[in-house]
Protein backbone atom coordinates (compact mmCIF):
# COMPACT_ATOMS: atom_id res chain seq x y z
CA UNK A 1 0.00 0.00 0.00
CA UNK A 2 2.78 2.65 0.66
CA UNK A 3 4.55 1.61 -2.51
CA UNK A 4 1.31 2.56 -4.19
CA UNK A 5 0.86 5.70 -2.62
CA UNK A 6 4.63 6.41 -3.23
CA UNK A 7 3.73 5.97 -7.08
CA UNK A 8 0.47 8.13 -6.92
CA UNK A 9 2.72 11.02 -5.10
CA UNK A 10 5.39 10.50 -7.98
CA UNK A 11 2.36 10.96 -10.41
CA UNK A 12 0.73 13.91 -8.42
CA UNK A 13 4.50 15.72 -8.79
CA UNK A 14 5.01 16.30 -12.71
CA UNK A 15 5.58 19.50 -13.15
CA UNK A 16 2.39 20.07 -14.47
CA UNK A 17 0.20 19.48 -11.41
CA UNK A 18 -0.28 22.30 -9.21
CA UNK A 19 -1.17 20.34 -6.75
CA UNK A 20 1.33 18.33 -4.27
CA UNK A 21 0.15 14.89 -2.21
CA UNK A 22 2.80 13.84 0.26
CA UNK A 23 2.63 11.37 2.88
CA UNK A 24 1.99 12.10 6.63
CA UNK A 25 2.96 9.09 7.95
CA UNK A 26 4.04 5.94 7.14
CA UNK A 27 1.09 3.95 6.51
CA UNK A 28 -2.19 6.62 6.83
CA UNK A 29 -2.29 10.82 6.31
CA UNK A 30 -0.90 12.72 3.16
CA UNK A 31 -0.21 16.40 3.38
CA UNK A 32 -1.95 18.63 0.32
CA UNK A 33 0.45 21.65 -0.75
CA UNK A 34 -0.63 23.91 -3.88
CA UNK A 35 -4.30 24.75 -3.03
CA UNK A 36 -5.82 27.77 -1.01
CA UNK A 37 -8.98 26.66 0.11
CA UNK A 38 -10.05 30.19 0.25
CA UNK A 39 -10.80 29.82 -3.35
CA UNK A 40 -12.73 27.65 -5.63
CA UNK A 41 -11.06 24.61 -6.21
CA UNK A 42 -11.41 22.80 -9.56
CA UNK A 43 -13.12 20.10 -10.72
CA UNK A 44 -10.42 17.93 -11.48
CA UNK A 45 -8.78 18.61 -7.90
CA UNK A 46 -12.06 17.86 -5.99
CA UNK A 47 -12.29 14.39 -7.74
CA UNK A 48 -9.10 14.25 -6.69
CA UNK A 49 -8.93 15.06 -3.33
CA UNK A 50 -12.18 12.85 -2.84
CA UNK A 51 -10.07 9.17 -3.93
CA UNK A 52 -6.76 11.12 -1.81
CA UNK A 53 -9.16 10.92 1.68
CA UNK A 54 -10.43 7.12 0.90
CA UNK A 55 -7.25 6.00 0.15
CA UNK A 56 -5.15 7.73 2.82
CA UNK A 57 -7.96 8.70 5.31
CA UNK A 58 -6.27 11.77 6.56
CA UNK A 59 -5.17 15.09 4.61
CA UNK A 60 -3.25 18.14 6.20
CA UNK A 61 -3.97 21.19 4.55
CA UNK A 62 -1.04 23.99 5.89
CA UNK A 63 -0.84 27.51 6.04
CA UNK A 64 -4.71 27.82 5.18
CA UNK A 65 -6.38 31.00 6.37
CA UNK A 66 -10.20 30.47 6.63
CA UNK A 67 -13.42 32.57 7.82
CA UNK A 68 -16.42 29.96 8.32
CA UNK A 69 -18.13 30.10 5.15
CA UNK A 70 -14.64 29.44 3.49
CA UNK A 71 -14.42 26.11 5.91
CA UNK A 72 -17.72 24.79 4.86
CA UNK A 73 -17.40 25.18 0.97
CA UNK A 74 -13.96 23.37 1.40
CA UNK A 75 -15.13 20.64 3.85
CA UNK A 76 -17.94 20.19 1.12
CA UNK A 77 -15.50 19.15 -1.19
CA UNK A 78 -16.03 15.62 -0.02
CA UNK A 79 -19.81 16.25 0.90
CA UNK A 80 -22.90 17.66 2.69
CA UNK A 81 -22.02 19.18 5.90
CA UNK A 82 -24.16 18.67 8.93
CA UNK A 83 -26.14 21.80 11.26
CA UNK A 84 -23.98 21.85 14.15
CA UNK A 85 -24.60 22.55 17.82
CA UNK A 86 -23.73 25.56 18.86
CA UNK A 87 -21.59 26.59 22.04
CA UNK A 88 -23.07 29.46 24.00
CA UNK A 89 -19.94 30.59 24.94
CA UNK A 90 -18.79 30.94 21.22
CA UNK A 91 -21.54 30.63 18.91
CA UNK A 92 -20.38 31.02 15.39
CA UNK A 93 -22.35 32.97 12.33
CA UNK A 94 -22.86 29.96 10.10
CA UNK A 95 -24.93 26.80 11.53
CA UNK A 96 -22.74 24.42 9.69
CA UNK A 97 -19.31 24.77 12.22
CA UNK A 98 -19.06 24.54 15.51
CA UNK A 99 -16.29 26.23 18.32
CA UNK A 100 -13.83 24.13 20.27
CA UNK A 101 -12.98 26.94 22.48
CA UNK A 102 -11.72 27.43 25.97
CA UNK A 103 -12.37 30.76 25.98
CA UNK A 104 -15.18 33.29 24.42
CA UNK A 105 -14.77 35.25 21.45
CA UNK A 106 -13.97 38.22 23.66
CA UNK A 107 -10.63 36.27 25.03
CA UNK A 108 -11.95 35.48 28.52
CA UNK A 109 -11.96 32.00 30.22
CA UNK A 110 -15.03 30.16 30.17
CA UNK A 111 -13.81 28.26 33.10
CA UNK A 112 -13.60 24.86 31.95
CA UNK A 113 -12.54 22.32 29.41
CA UNK A 114 -15.02 22.65 25.41
CA UNK A 115 -15.18 19.27 25.89
CA UNK A 116 -13.26 16.83 28.65
CA UNK A 117 -14.41 13.42 26.79
CA UNK A 118 -13.44 14.12 23.55
CA UNK A 119 -9.82 13.41 25.26
CA UNK A 120 -11.24 9.54 24.74
CA UNK A 121 -10.89 7.27 21.78
CA UNK A 122 -13.94 8.33 19.38
CA UNK A 123 -15.59 8.40 16.07
CA UNK A 124 -17.45 11.79 15.48
CA UNK A 125 -21.31 10.78 15.77
CA UNK A 126 -21.19 6.98 15.60
CA UNK A 127 -24.41 7.22 17.53
CA UNK A 128 -26.12 8.07 14.18
CA UNK A 129 -27.61 5.23 12.26
CA UNK A 130 -25.97 6.52 9.09
CA UNK A 131 -22.42 7.73 10.78
CA UNK A 132 -21.13 10.85 9.42
CA UNK A 133 -18.24 10.52 6.55
CA UNK A 134 -15.76 13.09 7.82
CA UNK A 135 -14.59 15.40 9.91
CA UNK A 136 -13.05 19.04 8.93
CA UNK A 137 -10.89 20.43 11.68
CA UNK A 138 -9.32 24.44 11.80
CA UNK A 139 -6.89 25.68 13.76
CA UNK A 140 -7.45 29.14 14.36
CA UNK A 141 -5.23 29.35 17.80
CA UNK A 142 -3.51 26.47 19.66
CA UNK A 143 -1.10 26.57 22.59
CA UNK A 144 2.51 25.76 21.68
CA UNK A 145 3.33 21.92 22.23
CA UNK A 146 -0.03 21.03 23.69
CA UNK A 147 -3.32 20.08 22.65
CA UNK A 148 -2.41 17.80 19.71
CA UNK A 149 -4.51 15.32 18.25
CA UNK A 150 -4.05 11.74 18.17
CA UNK A 151 -5.49 9.46 15.53
CA UNK A 152 -4.96 5.61 15.11
CA UNK A 153 -5.88 4.19 11.61
CA UNK A 154 -8.79 0.97 12.40
CA UNK A 155 -8.15 -0.63 9.57
CA UNK A 156 -4.64 -1.72 10.30
CA UNK A 157 -5.88 -2.05 14.02
CA UNK A 158 -8.04 -4.97 12.46
CA UNK A 159 -5.77 -5.88 10.63
CA UNK A 160 -2.81 -6.78 13.25
CA UNK A 161 -5.55 -9.08 14.90
CA UNK A 162 -4.75 -12.79 15.28
CA UNK A 163 -7.51 -14.51 13.19
CA UNK A 164 -9.16 -15.86 16.26
CA UNK A 165 -9.70 -12.61 17.56
CA UNK A 166 -10.80 -11.37 13.83
CA UNK A 167 -13.72 -14.27 13.97
CA UNK A 168 -15.05 -13.46 17.52
CA UNK A 169 -15.08 -9.61 16.93
CA UNK A 170 -17.09 -10.36 13.49
CA UNK A 171 -20.06 -11.68 15.64
CA UNK A 172 -20.78 -8.73 17.79
CA UNK A 173 -22.48 -6.00 17.44
CA UNK A 174 -22.16 -2.71 19.91
CA UNK A 175 -24.96 -0.14 20.76
CA UNK A 176 -23.32 3.74 19.96
CA UNK A 177 -24.97 6.42 22.39
CA UNK A 178 -23.59 9.69 23.20
CA UNK A 179 -25.27 9.46 27.16
CA UNK A 180 -24.94 6.16 27.87
CA UNK A 181 -21.91 6.16 27.16
CA UNK A 182 -21.23 9.36 29.63
CA UNK A 183 -23.66 7.29 32.20
CA UNK A 184 -20.78 4.93 32.25
CA UNK A 185 -18.09 6.93 32.89
CA UNK A 186 -19.70 9.28 35.51
CA UNK A 187 -21.45 6.25 37.53
CA UNK A 188 -25.05 7.36 36.37
CA UNK A 189 -25.94 3.27 36.11
CA UNK A 190 -28.89 2.64 38.53
CA UNK A 191 -26.19 -0.02 40.07
CA UNK A 192 -23.43 2.89 40.31
CA UNK A 193 -25.92 4.73 42.45
CA UNK A 194 -24.80 3.70 46.02
CA UNK A 195 -21.40 4.93 44.94
CA UNK A 196 -21.70 8.51 46.96
CA UNK A 197 -17.84 9.36 47.03
CA UNK A 198 -18.07 8.68 42.82
CA UNK A 199 -21.08 10.46 42.27
CA UNK A 200 -22.86 12.69 44.32
CA UNK A 201 -25.30 13.31 42.29
CA UNK A 202 -29.08 13.23 44.76
CA UNK A 203 -31.09 10.43 43.35
CA UNK A 204 -33.83 12.68 42.29
CA UNK A 205 -31.40 14.27 39.79
CA UNK A 206 -30.51 10.78 38.56
CA UNK A 207 -34.16 9.44 38.41
CA UNK A 208 -35.15 12.54 36.55
CA UNK A 209 -32.05 11.88 33.77
CA UNK A 210 -32.88 8.55 33.23
CA UNK A 211 -36.64 9.37 32.68
CA UNK A 212 -35.97 11.40 30.08
CA UNK A 213 -33.07 9.46 28.95
CA UNK A 214 -35.99 6.40 28.71
CA UNK A 215 -38.58 8.51 26.96
CA UNK A 216 -35.66 9.17 23.74
CA UNK A 217 -34.96 5.73 23.76
CA UNK A 218 -38.37 4.60 23.35
CA UNK A 219 -39.11 7.58 20.52
CA UNK A 220 -35.99 7.02 18.72
CA UNK A 221 -34.98 3.83 19.34
CA UNK A 222 -31.12 2.30 19.91
CA UNK A 223 -28.62 2.80 17.37
CA UNK A 224 -26.05 -0.45 17.08
CA UNK A 225 -23.09 -1.21 14.62
CA UNK A 226 -21.54 -4.11 13.56
CA UNK A 227 -17.82 -4.14 15.61
CA UNK A 228 -16.41 -4.75 12.51
CA UNK A 229 -17.88 -2.80 9.78
CA UNK A 230 -17.29 -3.03 5.99
CA UNK A 231 -16.23 0.72 4.91
CA UNK A 232 -19.20 1.82 2.60
CA UNK A 233 -17.33 2.55 -0.02
CA UNK A 234 -14.20 1.11 -0.46
CA UNK A 235 -15.20 -2.51 0.69
CA UNK A 236 -12.02 -2.58 3.23
CA UNK A 237 -12.54 -3.77 7.14
CA UNK A 238 -12.04 -1.95 10.16
CA UNK A 239 -12.52 -1.91 13.76
CA UNK A 240 -15.70 0.59 14.48
CA UNK A 241 -15.27 1.06 17.75
CA UNK A 242 -14.45 3.90 20.25
CA UNK A 243 -15.70 6.18 23.39
CA UNK A 244 -19.36 5.98 22.05
CA UNK A 245 -19.69 2.43 21.48
CA UNK A 246 -21.02 1.78 25.10
CA UNK A 247 -22.01 -1.61 25.35
CA UNK A 248 -22.17 -5.09 23.03
CA UNK A 249 -25.75 -5.53 21.93
CA UNK A 250 -27.59 -8.67 23.23
CA UNK A 251 -25.50 -9.17 26.82
CA UNK A 252 -26.78 -8.30 30.00
CA UNK A 253 -25.66 -4.42 30.36
CA UNK A 254 -23.01 -5.07 32.66
CA UNK A 255 -21.52 -7.45 31.21
CA UNK A 256 -21.96 -5.84 27.57
CA UNK A 257 -20.32 -2.79 29.24
CA UNK A 258 -17.77 -4.63 30.81
CA UNK A 259 -17.08 -6.75 27.15
CA UNK A 260 -17.49 -3.42 25.29
CA UNK A 261 -14.98 -1.64 27.58
CA UNK A 262 -12.15 -4.59 27.26
CA UNK A 263 -12.97 -3.94 23.36
CA UNK A 264 -12.09 -0.17 23.58
CA UNK A 265 -9.03 -0.72 25.31
CA UNK A 266 -7.21 -2.57 23.11
CA UNK A 267 -3.24 -1.61 22.25
CA UNK A 268 -2.40 0.27 18.92
CA UNK A 269 0.48 -0.53 17.51
CA UNK A 270 2.47 2.83 17.21
CA UNK A 271 3.21 2.55 13.57
CA UNK A 272 -0.95 2.52 13.27
CA UNK A 273 -0.95 5.62 15.32
CA UNK A 274 -0.25 9.32 13.96
CA UNK A 275 -0.09 12.75 16.54
CA UNK A 276 -0.84 16.05 15.22
CA UNK A 277 0.73 18.86 16.65
CA UNK A 278 -1.07 21.94 15.56
CA UNK A 279 -0.16 25.41 13.99
CA UNK A 280 -2.21 28.17 12.98
CA UNK A 281 -3.57 27.74 9.48
CA UNK A 282 -4.22 23.77 9.88
CA UNK A 283 -7.32 22.37 8.40
CA UNK A 284 -7.42 18.90 8.96
CA UNK A 285 -9.83 16.26 7.42
CA UNK A 286 -10.28 12.52 8.10
CA UNK A 287 -12.25 9.90 7.52
CA UNK A 288 -14.89 8.65 10.68
CA UNK A 289 -15.18 5.28 9.04
CA UNK A 290 -11.37 4.12 9.47
CA UNK A 291 -10.09 6.41 12.18
CA UNK A 292 -10.41 6.90 15.78
CA UNK A 293 -8.91 10.22 17.18
CA UNK A 294 -8.78 11.65 21.18
CA UNK A 295 -7.59 15.21 21.71
CA UNK A 296 -4.10 15.17 24.03
CA UNK A 297 -3.86 17.18 27.27
CA UNK A 298 -3.57 20.80 27.68
CA UNK A 299 -3.60 23.30 30.55
CA UNK A 300 -7.45 24.83 29.23
CA UNK A 301 -7.17 27.58 32.81
CA UNK A 302 -3.85 28.81 31.17
CA UNK A 303 -3.88 28.28 27.68
CA UNK A 304 -6.08 29.17 24.61
CA UNK A 305 -7.36 26.59 22.40
CA UNK A 306 -9.89 27.46 19.35
CA UNK A 307 -10.68 24.93 16.75
CA UNK A 308 -13.59 25.43 14.22
CA UNK A 309 -15.40 22.16 13.52
CA UNK A 310 -17.39 20.92 10.35
CA UNK A 311 -18.61 17.48 10.06
CA UNK A 312 -19.57 15.87 6.87
CA UNK A 313 -22.30 13.85 6.16
CA UNK A 314 -22.18 10.86 3.93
Amino acid sequence: MKDEFVNSVDYCLRPSAPVHYAPLSATFGAVVSGLDLSESVSGDDKTTLNRMLLERQLLLFRRQNLNEDQQVRAAEIFGPCQTAWQSRHYPSRNSLVRYLSNVDPSGSPIGRHPDLDSSYWHSDGSWARCPPKATALYAMQVPEGEGATHFVNMYQVYDNLDRTTKARLKKLHAEHDLEMSRATRYRRMPWQWWSTEKNRESLLTRFIWWKRLIKRRWRNGTVSHPVVRTHPETGRSALFIGDHAWRITGTFWPIGIRLMREINELSFDPTATYTHNWQPGDLLIWENASILHRVGAYDHSSQVRIMRRCVILN
